[in-house]
């Protein structure tokens, strides 16, 4: 059973720019700030695993090269505003996400990486962020295609006046663009290439349709694309109250997981109090599986069994 990787990305790291901007960068940022939400804003990582989880080659001598210049991208500054730090408000602050990464001569399996406390700080206090699939942006090829789908997932739910139940857009200048792309483009024309390279990679990588026009009399990109409809199957708080509700003591799937006695594997269902439970008795299943195992269940909601036929009661 393979768990999703989710990171709830800061807003501000979402919107923001990098410098010189490579797909690289993206991946590795969202690969750290998992790490962090993890472990906190220094922590120790073997390299082999850090590559592992971008889903890149390991023991390769390029993508460790690849992995350094992501590094020094993430070592840009970022600017920040109006936040308190150790009882000091701080107006505006201008410093790196990444504050240091080190190999020592005897540890140099494993990277150091250590993130800029204030910076920290500054983001928890704004406490705006958005969903990111590490495993779904790791498909990502082109920086176009990121940064366009991370935009998707920071707004693909927002009304906007004028875009009615359905329909939501998000509007861009052609210098907003460059910013975010790390270009220098002059004419729409120019963009619009790139822009319509992005969501091709997108609607091949996800499925999701997103339209672009260029609006000469505002001079903006408007992007647009279908409001995804709030059921139980597309939101996973929706989803785990309705399977409790509806779905207790039938069996809904088989997962196999590392656990402290070797590979178990567990036959899924939700008992009388709405806890997930294994039929088959082979181990107990802790808050933290149960919260991976609910993730699972979501994702793989169409191939659950309560779904595909009507069973007798296991209980």
């Amino acid at each position: 059973m393979n768990f999703e990787l989710i990171t709830k990305k800061n807003n501000a790291l979402t919107d923001g720019t990098i410098p010189q901007r490579k797909v690289i960068a993206n991946k590795l940022l969202n690969v750290i700030n998992y790490y962090y939400e993890k472990q906190g804003s220094s922590f120790k990582i073997a390299i082999n695993e850090l590559l592992e989880t971008m889903n890149m080659t390991v023991n390769s001598g390029k993508s460790k090269e690849m992995l350094a210049d992501g590094i020094s991208m993430l070592q840009q500054p970022i600017q920040l505003r109006n936040f308190q730090y150790k009882g000091r408000g701080i107006k505006w602050i201008s410093a790196p996400f990444l504050s240091k990464a080190t190999i020592f001569t005897d540890d140099k399996l494993y990277v150091h990486i250590e993130l800029t406390d204030e910076i920290l700080e500054g983001l928890k206090q704004k406490q705006h962020f958005t969903p990111i699939d590490i495993k779904i942006s790791n498909q990502f090829k082109t920086k176009y295609g990121i940064v366009l789908w991370e935009m998707y997932l920071r707004y693909k739910n927002q009304r906007r006046q004028g875009g009615g139940d359905y329909v939501t857009y998000q509007e861009k200048t052609l210098d907003e663009l460059n910013q975010k792309f790390a270009t220098n483009y002059k004419k729409p024309s120019e963009m619009k290439r790139c822009i319509n390279r992005g969501l091709n990679e997108i609607k091949k990588i996800t499925g999701k349709t997103i339209l672009v026009n260029y609006e000469k009399d505002i001079k903006k990109f408007h992007f647009f694309w279908e409001i995804e409809e709030k059921s139980y199957k597309n939101d996973f708080k929706l989803f785990k109250k309705y399977m409790i509700e509806n779905h207790k003591n039938e069996y809904l799937t088989n997962v196999t997981f590392e656990s402290g006695v070797g590979k178990v594997t567990c036959k899924i269902v939700i008992d009388e109090f709405g806890y997930l439970a294994d039929a088959s008795n082979n181990i107990g299943i802790t808050n933290q599986v149960a919260n991976e195992i609910w993730k699972y269940l979501f994702k793989h909601q169409n191939e659950l069994s309560c779904f595909k036929y009507k069973q007798d009661t296991l209980f």
